[in-house]
């Protein structure tokens, strides 16, 4: 008897746009191993026989769901930070969703596709009906193609982990351009956005059973423009999309708190690095104005990790009360310099 990492599955031919893929899906399995050692090598090989965009996704899909197995050794061992870039991916041959998600993001990277990694929660290995969720359990990706966007879950598309918690390779065309209408039964994105639906499912309903969340779908009048958000979003810089993002993860479901703090915190740190040159030039008037911004925002990422009850986001929330204990010494001395 078999465990899947989903408890059904659906083709997705609803919004895949059609085509036959089956040169290209042995032209990509059958990918020697010598050109495939980093990610550039790997996207130069595939690229000779995938030319149109949705043939490199393609093309992507099919050689990390036939190359990559799931590590079950670093999942069930519970180890907290296992390596998931993409290099560290290409040489173990073995990752956890997050890994899968990164290398299929690098390719879409080179192949220039944008692409983002999408966290949420998803209803799969270990799942219980009912069971509620304290934090995001898993990572896929979506991608643009032809000014459209796609789900892909390159870890489910690869195979499922078994009832002696050992992964059983089996490719799954469901999980490629994934019908969100499907998808949204076991994957839930931390960011509504993601769900690529005209009206997004709560937390409460998508704890709901399948044929129940189907009903509420269908029943639901369009209440969002996911396309809008999106397009929006796209153009914000990096650490605003992180914060404006997580913001919007929070107004969803108000316990993933701890996202929109590490937002905060990694855009004070990003600000901190202008300190030093601002010092060595003497410019101590704008050096105060930007320890101010910095002091604000680990303010806000202080609220947020209080909110936090595991205990990564506690020792966050000591991480940025010494962050404003050290800004406010920081403004301080500026401040009495400046007199």
């Amino acid at each position: 008897m078999r465990i899947s990492l989903v408890f059904l599955l659906w083709v997705a031919s609803f919004t895949a746009p059609a085509q036959d893929f089956s040169a290209l899906d042995t032209y990509a399995r059958n990918t020697p191993q010598a050109k495939a050692k980093n990610v550039d090598e790997l996207a130069t090989y595939l690229h000779q026989q995938a030319i149109t965009d949705l043939e490199k996704v393609r093309a992507y899909y099919v050689w990390i769901t036939q190359n990559i197995a799931y590590d079950t050794k670093s999942y069930f061992s519970g180890k907290s930070n296992p390596e998931t870039s993409p290099e560290a991916t290409l040489k173990k041959r073995r990752a956890i969703c997050q890994g899968y998600s990164e290398l299929f993001k690098a390719l879409c990277d080179i192949g220039n596709i944008p692409c983002f990694v999408v966290d949420g929660y998803s209803k799969g290995y270990g799942y219980k009906p009912g069971k509620k969720f304290n934090s995001t359990d898993h990572a896929w990706n979506v991608v643009q193609l032809n000014q459209k966007w796609y789900l892909i879950d390159a870890t489910w598309g690869a195979g499922y982990v078994t009832e002696q918690q050992q992964f059983e390779k089996k490719f799954k065309e469901e999980y490629f351009l994934a019908d969100p209408k499907k998808f949204i039964l076991n994957h839930l994105p931390s960011d509504p956005m993601w769900q690529l639906l005209p009206c997004p499912l709560t937390m409460e309903e998508y704890l709901e059973n399948d044929p129940r969340i189907e009903k509420i779908i269908e029943s639901k009048p369009d209440c969002f423009s996911f396309a809008d958000t999106i397009n929006s979003y796209l153009q914000l810089e990096k650490a605003e999309r992180m914060i404006n993002s997580s913001e919007r993860a929070y107004r969803f479901f108000p316990e993933n708190a701890e996202p929109v703090g590490y937002a905060y915190m990694n855009l004070a740190y990003d600000l901190g690095l202008q300190l030093t040159p601002l010092y060595d030039s003497e410019e101590f008037v704008k050096a105060l104005e930007v320890s101010r911004t910095i002091l604000q925002l680990n303010e806000k990422a202080l609220k947020y990790f209080k909110e936090s009850k595991t205990g990564n986001g506690k020792n966050a929330y000591n991480m940025a009360k010494q962050n404003v204990a050290s800004m406010k010494n920081s403004i301080k001395s500026l401040e009495d310099y400046l007199k």
